[in-house]
């Protein structure tokens, strides 16, 4: 066999596009403080009109880059300038003010760091007309109120980006509307990299600022950890770990799932909700932010401790968000950005929720030394409007995607209502070191526990906390030491104490073992471990062998996080419990059986597919309209052919074609299948959905059409040509299973589905073997990273793009090779 290596660099830049939304709200032109009380009221959702239309201003990061999460409405026209007899679109100072109950000239004495990518060349001059159209005090270099810095706190700033001139607009807007009297310090990183990020954020806190919005993160889906990296925790998180300083993180745009740094254990994470005025007694009232346009992120963190405030039960990692504020673009902020745009536009995302918060901190005041502010909210929740109602999507446990009284993943414990949730009272201060008790040197990264309070040792193992007056246990705990507890601690108000901790070093055993394929090749994988609790990076098994070996403190249960550094695996977890002596711990990971793009895995189908060839319903298929103005249908009546990825014949139903102001309700029925004896049934289909106002949804009925359950639900857009497989572990061994394909929607766009497959699926080994091997630099024998590897006569195999070791599966009947 020949094996070419050739060195490489793909670059993809994926791009996001959406439909748009109903009325512009009116910004209001001088600033008022309406008191509010906590509020559950349902709130009306604004109606998604096909003349609207909101597009994200960054793109789809790559991996160890960030996105930001502005999005701008393209529907609204735009006005360059003052507008002194015009009434600018969407919300301005006064309404967020009376929505959330602000004072009206908050943030006095205060400086608010907003934290971006790139450079905004106009952010100065543009900050200048937004707070001139609302009244507000000017915001200059000159008068010392503005102040712009590259990420080294110079003037060298990074080249200009019109995606991140527009976030940058939006936050410092947000800044001036929220906090009228607070400095603006805007920290310009050299690029979107989470590394620069992370130290332009230090930057800001060096430079001052108490108060420090981030409207970025990481791209990320549902699935879990697809927007965390296990090297957050070593890597990223000593940039937003800064006690004292609120450091704030929108949790994104994409809907549920999790990205980073909103996942950070420090910092707060805000959602985002639809704000609406109403009759109540607020005068407003919110739901989760969920349309066509994308909504918050939420969920449960892979990686990231559970802070000691947060007590929601089903989540053992930390939970996103903290609390939340308006994001919904058609129920936008007013911005005015001038950099390769065109002046006052309507700004939406959770971009615009997290320099809300930020400046919300900064309004209720100083935060006190050593303290977290993202623990505030928790201790103060009944000052906070609770969103009851919405979701971000479907997940279990439903609270993490789901609004409810109480927190709520999308929503956190609420939004403000006043400043009480974001400050706090009375405190005192205990300090002291943490040491080795065997050689009296300092122990850092420690963790001294008080409460919901919780500091950390620095590099000579001494800590400061600051705890509210009352009498405590204090608890002091570093990994591969014995925890050590000090009761009665007394705290009075603005007084300090010492209290050292001596810990006894724990003695250590070697965990080591072999991560092996698990679903039928049984060869060594390549694979990355990571231990929770377990400081430093993550280990790596042995390319060749599949082997690992961690040494840990004996005594303790560790949870191991196994990921192949192939695709196609399952990530697997593992409990391990470290005795007196050396531990054996083998780890099997199973492929994903749902994708099957494992390499040496094929699938193989048993059961029947319905193509939808023909111009009429099939035989045994079945069309029931829930309204008299028509539903499913198989002539393509616009036509539109089809975009699923099929060919021929499809099934459609056309709401766009059925007329302005119709409202369609259809079902499209299977026949039975009888599933007896299959223990693996797959339902699989091409589609092409386009949303608006609308709702597509798969059921499937395992007796016979009594009872359904639901599958597969979108409501945003899911474009073709598209496959979608769906696991139907309910189906296994019943004998009257059928699905259901139930739209509906309002003068909406169309939902198109052909080759739905029912069925046996599985993921099957083929024949062949792992080479494994280096690639090097032929001069200075150096390992290349990156490099791409490719049989010249099997051109389609590559391995995984990781450091310069590779391997990859060729099948043993075409090439004679052999496992390695």
């Amino acid at each position: 066999m020949l094996v070419a290596a050739v060195a490489a660099a793909t670059l993809v830049t994926i791009g996001m596009a959406s439909p748009a939304s109903a009325g512009v709200p009116a910004a209001s032109t001088a600033a008022t403080t309406t008191a509010a009380s906590a509020s559950t009221t349902p709130a009306a959702t604004p109606k998604v009109s096909k003349k609207n239309a909101v597009k994200p201003l960054c793109t789809q990061p790559k991996k160890g880059m960030a996105q930001c999460f502005a999005l701008k409405r393209t529907d609204v026209t735009a006005h360059q300038g003052i507008q002194p007899n015009a009434t600018v679109s969407g919300y301005g100072p006064t309404d967020l003010s009376s929505a959330y109950a602000l004072p009206a000239n908050g943030g006095a004495g205060q400086t608010v760091a907003i934290v971006d990518a790139f450079d905004d060349p106009n952010a100065e001059a543009d900050l200048a007309t937004y707070r001139a159209q609302f009244g507000l005090p000017a915001c200059t270099t000159a008068n010392g109120c503005f102040r712009k810095v590259d990420q080294r706190g110079g003037t060298n700033y990074p080249p200009p980006d019109a995606g991140w001139a527009g976030e940058i607009s939006l936050d410092v807007d947000m800044v001036s509307a929220v906090a009228p009297a607070a400095h603006i310090l805007l920290v310009e990183a050299d690029d979107n990299g989470n590394d620069n990020l992370g130290a332009s954020v230090d930057e800001a806190v060096a430079l001052g600022a108490k108060y420090v919005s981030n409207s970025y993160g990481t791209g990320y889906t549902s699935t879990p950890g697809s927007g965390e990296d296990p090297s957050e925790v070593t890597d990223g998180d000593p940039h937003y770990n800064h006690p004292g300083v609120a450091v704030v993180a929108s949790t994104g745009d994409d809907d549920f799932g999790v990205s980073y740094p909103a996942a950070s254990q420090y910092v707060t994470a805000v959602g985002g909700t639809t704000l609406v005025p109403d009759s109540s007694a607020r005068g407003w009232s919110e739901s989760v932010w969920n349309n066509s346009f994308g909504g918050p992120g939420s969920g449960c963190s892979l990686y990231e401790a559970k802070p000691a405030w947060q007590t929601d039960s089903g989540c053992d990692m930390r939970t996103e968000a903290d609390v939340s504020a308006d994001a919904d673009p058609l129920t936008g902020v007013a911005v005015y950005d001038t950099y390769q745009d065109s002046g006052w536009g309507v700004f939406g995302g959770t971009s615009a929720s997290s320099p809300i918060i930020a400046s919300i901190f900064a309004d209720a005041g100083t935060p006190v030394a050593n303290t977290y502010p993202s623990s505030y909210p928790y201790a103060n929740a009944s000052h906070l409007n609770d969103v009851t109602t919405g979701n971000n999507g479907t997940c279990s446990p439903t609270y993490l995607c789901t609004a409810g009284t109480g927190y709520d993943g999308p929503t956190g414990l609420g939004t403000p209502n006043g400043l009480s949730a974001f400050t706090t009272g009375p405190h005192g201060l205990i300090t002291g070191t943490v040491t080795d008790s065997s050689t009296g040197t300092g122990i850092a990264g420690a963790k001294v526990t008080i409460d919901d309070s919780v500091a950390t040792s620095d590099a000579s193992g001494n800590y400061s906390v600051s705890v509210p007056v009352g009498t405590y246990d204090a608890t002091a705990a570093a990994y591969g030491y014995a925890s050590k507890t000090i009761s009665g601690v007394a705290i009075t108000d603005g007084g300090s104490v010492t209290e050292n901790f001596a810990l006894d070093p724990v003695p250590t055993s070697t965990v080591s073992g072999t991560v092996t394929d698990g679903s039928g090749h049984h060869w060594p994988l390549y694979a990355t471990i990571t231990a929770d609790g377990v400081p430093g990076g993550p280990v790596f098994t042995d390319p060749y062998t599949g082997h690992y070996s961690l040494t840990l403190p004996q005594g303790q249960t560790f949870t191991l996080h196994v990921s192949a550094n192939y695709p196609g695996y399952q990530a697997v977890t593992q409990d391990v419990t470290v005795g007196t002596s050396d531990t054996n711990a083998d780890i099997s990971v199973p492929v994903d059986a749902n994708t099957c793009v494992a390499p040496g895995y094929t699938v193989a189908t048993t059961g029947t597919t319905q193509t939808f060839d023909g111009t009429t319903t099939p035989a045994g298929w079945s069309v029931v309209n829930n309204t008299d103005v028509g539903g499913w249908e198989f002539d393509d009546p616009h036509p539109r052919g089809n975009l699923t990825g099929g060919s021929g014949g499809f099934a459609i139903i056309d709401s766009d074609f059925l007329g302005i102001g119709n409202t369609e309700d259809t079902f499209l029925v299977s026949p039975t299948t009888d599933f007896t004896g299959v223990a693996n049934p797959d339902l699989g289909f091409d589609t092409d959905y386009r949303a608006l106002s609308s709702t597509a949804d798969v059921d499937v009925s395992t007796d016979g059409g009594t009872t359904w359950t639901n599958v597969w639900d979108q409501t945003a857009d899911f474009r073709g040509p598209a496959h979608v497989d769906l696991p139907l572990p309910m189906a296994a061994n019943k004998s009257a299973v059928q699905v259901r394909f139930h739209y509906t929607g309002t003068w909406a766009w169309w939902w198109e589905v052909d080759n739905v497959f029912l069925g046996s699926r599985t993921c099957n080994p083929i024949p062949g073997g792992l080479v494994a091997g280096t690639v090097t630099d032929a001069n200075t024998k150096a390992g290349v990273i990156g490099a791409t590897v490719t049989s010249v006569d099997k051109p389609a195999s590559r391995p995984p793009r990781r450091p310069h070791r590779l391997t990859r599966t060729w099948p043993m009947a075409s090439t004679g090779c052999s496992p390695r």
